[in-house]
């Protein structure tokens, strides 16, 4: 009995997950994690093939033909003059390597340098996302099996009411119709009950989708939700959110992106440079060297074109300064965010200390109409809506604190943090 007690209790123990579980484990199994990593793998080798752009280019060439017979030529006196071979091989290695494009290759690498820096921005952007619809879901969870405590709580006292209740109108101490009340009142607690059940168990299917598990899986997680302080004051939360927001990191590679572009365009105007090193090897038979190499260096410079270069730095231009207004947006968008999120948690704590307090309240009032009801000086009526004021007290002090945990967890991921 005991190995069996420890079997069960070591697989109860392995399927528990607390919130740090929950994220560690959704950001192995969710698929946008995954395409993301391809994304940012994609870019790496992007800008490994821009590098490439920059070394010297080989060009390897190797041919065999063979004639039908000996190319000759003809000569008056002198007969039939052989002038070739039958088989010939030819065998070439050309090396190019660009010596100055006005900084275009550089800057193009640079560029997509800059693009997988955005394209890891962009994932931790992702990871940040997950990472709170997870927080959201894994406290959802927990608020309504809360709240169904709630309204089992709720039955279980209307249930002992409507005991009273039964006994006062067999005695003849009340009329049918406070009977009649307290069972309608006691339906409806059955029908709120089965509600919650039904959000546990969407609550749950929720956080089993981003956790990458089956819908039906069993979840087993913490029962309490914690309450967090704040930390950083709003101002510093903005300032916080405006270094590290990935979006605005994003951005500014754009901007960084965008001042490059205008000088890829502007080398347009620029000749380019390279230099050449060419060898060949002929003759009709392989191992024997009939061979020539060069070496140069050429200049290409295009004069005019029509004037798309001055279009070109034109428009990249404009690109830069529309990025600037942009960033501007978002800078302003993202305050934004972070004090809609702040003082959705200031207003959560207010309203748990208040809900706290309600709570006690509402017990004290209950516990009065029961006394008062017993003494037949107050009606069903006063019970019942003194045991629906409980209920509501106690639901909204879970909504408040899970409110109050989501907030933060939004707070922490308008700064960029989470």
């Amino acid at each position: 009995m005991v190995l069996i007690a420890l079997i069960f209790g070591t697989a109860s123990a392995a399927d528990y997950m607390t919130l740090k579980d929950s994220i560690t484990f959704a950001l192995q199994n969710n698929p946008n994690i995954k395409a993301q990593d391809q994304e940012v793998l994609g870019k790496e080798m992007e800008q490994r093939s821009s590098f490439g752009d920059m070394l010297p280019e080989v060009t390897l060439n190797y041919g065999y033909a063979r004639l039908n017979e000996e190319p000759f030529l003809s000569i008056t006196g002198l007969g039939k003059v052989v002038l070739g071979t039958k088989d010939n091989y030819d065998f070439t290695i050309e090396a190019t390597q660009p010596l100055f494009t006005g900084g275009a290759l550089y800057n193009s690498y640079r560029i997509s340098k800059n693009n997988y820096y955005s394209a890891d921005f962009d994932r931790q952007r992702v990871i940040r996302e997950l990472k709170q619809q997870v927080i959201r879901a894994y406290y959802g969870v927990i608020e309504t099996r809360q709240v169904y405590e709630v309204a089992q709580s709720g039955l279980s006292s209307i249930k002992a009411h409507l005991d009273v209740a039964n006994a006062f109108f067999n005695q003849g101490m009340i009329p049918k119709n406070d009977l009649l009340e307290a069972q309608v009142r006691y339906a409806e607690s059955e029908q709120n009950l089965i509600i919650a059940d039904n959000a546990i168990k969407l609550a749950e299917s929720s956080l089993n989708l981003l956790l990458g598990r089956s819908l039906a899986e069993t979840v087993t997680i913490d029962s309490e939700i914690p309450m967090s302080e704040l930390v950083e004051s709003l101002d510093q939360s903005t300032e916080t959110a405006l270094k590290m927001r990935q979006e605005i990191k994003t951005i500014l590679l754009q901007l960084d992106n965008a001042d490059k572009a205008i000088k890829i365009s502007r080398a347009g105007y620029l000749p380019s440079v390279a230099a050449t090193y060419t060898y060949e090897r002929t003759g009709e038979d392989p191992d024997v060297e009939n061979d020539s190499w060069s070496l140069g260096v050429g200049m290409s410079w295009n004069i005019f074109e029509g004037g798309s270069n001055y279009y070109d730095v034109s428009r990249a231009k404009s690109v830069s300064s529309k990025l600037g207004y942009l960033l501007k947006s978002l800078q302003d968008q993202i305050s934004l965010e972070v004090k809609n999120s702040y003082l959705a948690a200031q207003e959560a704590r207010a309203r748990t200390t208040v809900a706290e307090k309600a709570i006690d309240q509402a017990k004290e009032n209950l516990r009065i109409q029961k006394d008062r009801y017993n003494l037949q000086v107050a009606t069903t009526t006063n019970v019942l809506d003194a045991q629906a004021l409980l209920d509501q007290a106690m639901k909204n002090y879970i909504t408040a604190r899970a409110d109050y945990a989501k907030a933060i967890a939004s707070l922490n991921s308008a700064m960029g943090t989470l």
